[in-house]
């Protein structure tokens, strides 16, 4: 008997019933392709499944808006935003989020398999190990002596662009820029993501500082896991 092994297993969030079909014809050759149609029955799938490589989300759905997905269900694999909806303020509100990126429709499937593709980093650069805490970019979970340390989408970016970058200092303004490609709007939205991500860290792994800062320098990850 033969088996089919899949690339990847691909949720599509989309309530365009002629997009979905396109969507699925060009995905599921090589992939395990899940629909949803709105963020009840997306956060429903994640839940029953919990394995999906990647999520493509439409920001306009007919039930729900597409960004209340990330309060639903903080836990998520990388996010593609896919919308029509293209204003800066759109855009940057959907990536401070926690999506790893953002394509405007319309968008030919190969370009959004290429964009998919770009955010699945090989199993070897996706995965840090510092002593007992590691950071896995493609399944998109943080470890300290095999306890998962939860954060949301946002915190999980700015760690792994801060653990990339060892022995670095970054400003809030850098970081936001490295991380999202858009310049800064000077707000406290990364500061603020830092404050929690820290307080998690810290909560997780008392003996350690692993993430600190210097005036005038910024943040920095150390490695320095006690």
């Amino acid at each position: 008997m033969n088996y089919t092994v899949y690339e990847r297993n691909l949720l599509f969030i989309e309530d365009d019933e002629k997009l979905k079909k396109e969507m699925i014809a060009y995905f599921s050759p090589t992939n395990a392709v899940y629909t949803a149609s709105d963020v009840e029955e997306a956060v429903e799938l994640l839940t029953e499944k919990g394995d999906f490589d990647a999520v493509v989300l439409d920001l306009i759905l007919k039930n729900s808006m597409g960004i209340e997905l990330f309060s639903a269900f903080p836990e998520l694999p990388p996010v593609i935003i896919l919308s029509s909806l293209d204003s800066e303020d759109t855009i940057l509100t959907g990536l401070t989020s926690g999506a790893t990126d953002y394509v405007i429709k319309p968008c030919s499937m190969r370009l959004l398999e290429t964009h998919i593709a770009m955010r699945l980093l090989p199993k070897a650069d996706a995965i840090e190990v510092f002593g007992d805490f590691s950071v896995d970019a493609n399944t998109r979970t943080v470890k300290y002596k095999n306890m998962p340390i939860s954060l949301t989408p946002s915190e999980f970016n700015i760690l792994f662009f801060l653990v990339k970058n060892r022995g670095q200092y970054f400003t809030s303004d850098e970081i936001y820029e490295k991380i999202w490609c858009a310049p800064s709007l000077h707000t406290t939205t990364i500061r603020t993501h830092l404050s929690s991500l820290r307080r998690k860290l810290k909560a997780a792994m008392p003996e350690s500082d692993i993430i600190r800062t210097e005036f005038n320098r910024g943040y920095c990850f150390t490695g320095e896991v006690l």
